[in-house]
Parts: C-alpha cells; sequence; structure tokens
C-alpha cells in the first residue's frame, strides 16, 4: 500500500518560532525532502534575522524571519505551511486564511483544531469551503488531540469484538517545559488562587479534552449526550525544586488533574484525563484501557509535546499534501511514519 506519492522537495513555511515552531523548523531542517522556503514571527527582535540565527544554530539557512505573513505567502511559492501560533479555532483561522488563499495547505498544532466540527459548526464550514475552493488542505493535529488520547484508542478498537467503554490516562511531565507554560497551568499558586483562575476561565489548563472525546465518539459512531469537564489543583507533598525554573512549597499547586467525560444515556462511556505534573520522579505512562470483548490495557510510553507533536506535525506533511481538499481531521488521514532524514 502506498501511504502518499513521492513528491521531490517539499516548499515549507514555518508559521510561529516560539518553543514548538522552533522545534518544528529544527527538524524540517533535518529531512532531505523538506525545504524551508519561508518563516513568520511576530517578535520584533526575530525581524529580518536568518531562521538559523533565530533557531540558534551555527549557520545560516537562507530564510529571513518575517511579520509580514501576506508578503510571506504571496512570494514563497510553498506547498504547505506549518502554523504553531495560537490555540482556538477563530485566531488560528485568523491567521492561516491569507495561506489558503494562496493555494497553501495548513497543518496547525491548534489543540482546537484537532477536531473542531462540534463547537464550531459555521467556522468550519467557512474553513472547509475555502480550502476546497483554492485546492488545499487544512488539518488540526499534535500528540494530544489527534494521537495518544483519540487517534491510538481507536486503532486499538479495531481488534475488538465490541466495545462497551473507553478510558485514557495520560500522566505528562510538565517539568521540561518553560515558565510560560507552567504558569499557565497554575504551577506555584496556591490552591485557592488555582481554583479561583479556574472558575475564572483563566487556567483552561489543557485546551483539547473535548475534541479529543469528539472524535473518539465519531470514529466509534457513538452518540455522546454531554461532555463534562472536571479540572482540580495537586497539591505539592513535599518541596519540589523544577530543574532549571523554581522552587514549589509544600501545599502549593504542582501540577492539575483534568478529566473530560462523554456520557450517553446518564452513564460515563469515555473518560479522558489529563494529570500534568512538576516532579522529576513522578512515573509518567500513557495507558488506555478498553471495556469490551475482548478487555484491553495498554500502557506506553508518550513522550510531552515538545519532541512527539513537533515530530508527528512535521512527518504529516506529505500525507495532508497527498489528501482531499477541505477541513480535516486525523480521521480522513492514513498512517503517517517518520520522514527519512
Amino acid at each position: 500500500m502506498v501511504l502518499y506519492k513521492k513528491m521531490g522537495k517539499i516548499r515549507v513555511i514555518q508559521f510561529g518560532l516560539g518553543a514548538m515552531g522552533s522545534m518544528m523548523a529544527k527538524i524540517m531542517l533535518e529531512k532531505k525532502d523538506l525545504q524551508i522556503v519561508g518563516a513568520i514571527d511576530r517578535k520584533p527582535e526575530n525581524q529580518g534575522k536568518d531562521l538559523g540565527v533565530v533557531l540558534g544554530l551555527k549557520r545560516n539557512v537562507g530564510v529571513k524571519v518575517s511579520d509580514n505573513a501576506d508578503e510571506v505567502f504571496r512570494t514563497s511559492k510553498a506547498d504547505i505551511m506549518l502554523h504553531a501560533a495560537v490555540s482556538y479555532v477563530p485566531k488560528v483561522w485568523e491567521q492561516i486564511q491569507g495561506a489558503v488563499k494562496q493555494g497553501i495547505s495548513v497543518i496547525t498544532i491548534a489543540e482546537e483544531m484537532g477536531y473542531p466540527f462540534p463547537k464550531y459548526p459555521a467556522l468550519c464550514n467557512e474553513i472547509d469551503a475555502t480550502a476546497k475552493k483554492y485546492d488545499v488542505s487544512v488539518l488540526g493535529s499534535g500528540i494530544n488531540p489527534g494521537f495518544a488520547m483519540d487517534l491510538m484508542p481507536l486503532f486499538l478498537t479495531g481488534i475488538c469484538q465490541n466495545v462497551k467503554e473507553i478510558k485514557v490516562t495520560r500522566v505528562i511531565d510538565f517539568s521540561p517545559f518553560g515558565p510560560a507554560i507552567q504558569k499557565n497551568i497554575g504551577i506555584g499558586m496556591d490552591v485557592s488562587e488555582f481554583k479561583q483562575g479556574v472558575k475564572e476561565g483563566k487556567l483552561p489548563l489543557h485546551i483539547g479534552l473535548p475534541e479529543s472525546l469528539s472524535m473518539l465518539a465519531h470514529g466509534l459512531h457513538w452518540d455522546i449526550d454531554k461532555i463534562i469537564e472536571t479540572r482540580d489543583p495537586v497539591a505539592a507533598k513535599k518541596p519540589i525544586t523544577v530543574p532549571g525554573y523554581m522552587k514549589i512549597k509544600k501545599g502549593n499547586v504542582a501540577g492539575f488533574d483534568h478529566r473530560c467525560f462523554g456520557m450517553k444515556n446518564g452513564k460515563k462511556v469515555i473518560t479522558l484525563e489529563e494529570l500534568g505534573r512538576v516532579d522529576p520522579k513522578e512515573e509518567y505512562y500513557n495507558r488506555i484501557i478498553i471495556e469490551g470483548i475482548p478487555r484491553l490495557v495498554e500502557t506506553i510510553n508518550v513522550p510531552p509535546g515538545n519532541i512527539t507533536t513537533t515530530s508527528h506535525a512535521v512527518n504529516l506533511i506529505p500525507v495532508v499534501l497527498n489528501a482531499k481538499p477541505g477541513l480535516l481531521s486525523m480521521l480522513n488521514l492514513p498512517v503517517a511514519p517518520a520522514l527519512s532524514q
């Protein structure tokens, strides 16, 4: 089976050069079939600099970083763009539609774009229609949503006679991430401050759990009556030193439990648990439990998104370029294996 046609050198724009976007760019520079032809970033200190300099490499790569997205879209003659800048669908569309209208396909790691159809039906119709008009594909995917808590469980159900319930627990090490992300998940806060932040919507924690749940339910043809989310702080039982960042006092927030439940006829049929921690001594894993015939319990190591999401997005490039036009999800695509160096 041919997963995608060999296409020769693929011309790529990198939109966003934060931690994730920079990692994507570095990975692409190692791939023989990919050529970065444009780099977009809003930070003033990066403007006009060679991408290699911005990435901290010891060489120039011949691509200047620009904050003029429309100019890059118009002049780069790119085939596809990797987007790593925002999390929410309306803002994503604001940033990528110029590329789409220049005939450039897009892969974004924006969490809500992993499966945006239930939450944004009208906007999804607009994105889909525009992509089809300009004969390009738009996909949102990462490690989660897009793989660990939705696609992998669906693959496993393929060896089941029937499935009654699914539970996925992902315990993630947030200690490698920088201060900005740790601040967004409340690390170091007083527990009461954390709870107030959740109540006011200032601490969304993991964005994308409802999207993963909706993709999983759609793949199984399950009609979910209601989705319930809970967000709880995890207090440090002892002082914790986060390597290279901060010290957390005993009793302050050292992680979170974010859960999402898919309800059908008053019963939980899908449970997704994202349990974030910053204790380097914690055990981190991804566990999938499928209640059915047969009962499956699979526990695997899925590292944090700084390497997995970025690699996944890069590996998807030729698959998306060979896909049908429109707004897609991972349910529309074949397997995307690792690209050759």
